[in-house]
């Protein structure tokens, strides 16, 4: 018996999602999508970047491929949001640091199922809320 999309964790925050393959990006914001997010697909680095500044104080989560500018896109917006939450997606099945992602990062190795990225997003977010709790609610932004 399939699991129904229930089983994912489900969620109302703002993703910004930036992947330059467009079959990757679909897929994520429609799984994504269908567990309640609000996903804002972006092509690209500049397209990343000016939603970003447009929609900061909106966005909960930077979802972002891990090779390319990903990781320096990344670096670049967490200076403008110092404590926006990251999750990188690899295509890499191969041990972390041959993916080009840090140990301690949160990170999502291509392919995915709903069950997977829901569950890391929520992970993620998840973690960014106890931080703010342990900080004395000076995490949020």
């Amino acid at each position: 018996m399939l699991p129904s999309l229930d089983a994912a964790p489900r969620g109302s925050e703002t993703i910004l999602l930036m992947d330059t393959d467009p079959e990757t990006r679909k897929l994520a914001a429609f799984m994504l999508g269908k567990q309640g997010y609000t996903v804002l697909e972006a092509r690209n680095r500049a397209d990343a970047i000016a939603v970003f500044d447009r929609l900061a104080g909106e966005i909960d989560l930077l979802l972002l491929e891990a090779k390319g500018r990903g990781r320096q896109l990344a670096e670049e917006l967490k200076q403008k949001h110092p404590y926006m939450p990251v999750l990188f997606l690899s295509c890499e099945s191969a041990r972390r640091a041959d993916s080009g992602i840090e140990p301690g990062l949160p990170s999502l190795t291509k392919p995915f199922t709903m069950r997977e990225i829901a569950g890391k997003v929520r992970e993620v977010l998840d973690a960014r809320v106890k931080k703010a709790m342990t900080a004395g609610g000076a995490f949020l932004s």
